[in-house]
């Protein structure tokens, strides 16, 4: 019965922004930390250097509203706990 994802992990424009957009392709509500990603500066085919912040905001524009909704950790985990069923 879920149905909510939270991504969170290292690589944010590679495995992060990848299983966001599958979930959300696949129907889940995804919840994405950009505060809980990691990733490192990149050197573009021009040779000038993205660094990772600027990686971090690129995907947390593409992804927002369109494939998951930005949370902080602590947005994130409250979402997470509205969602769950009441104990018995």
């Amino acid at each position: 019965g879920m149905r909510r994802l939270i991504v969170a992990g290292i690589r944010t424009e590679q495995c992060c922004e990848t299983t966001t957009r599958h979930a959300s392709d696949e129907g889940w509500t995804v919840d994405f930390v950009p505060g809980a990603t990691l990733t490192f500066d990149m050197a573009t085919p021009e040779g000038d250097t993205l660094t990772a912040a600027q990686i971090r905001q690129r995907t947390a524009t593409v992804l927002a509203g369109r494939f998951a909704t930005l949370c902080t950790v602590e947005q994130a985990l409250a979402r997470a706990s509205a969602d769950a069923p009441a104990a018995a």
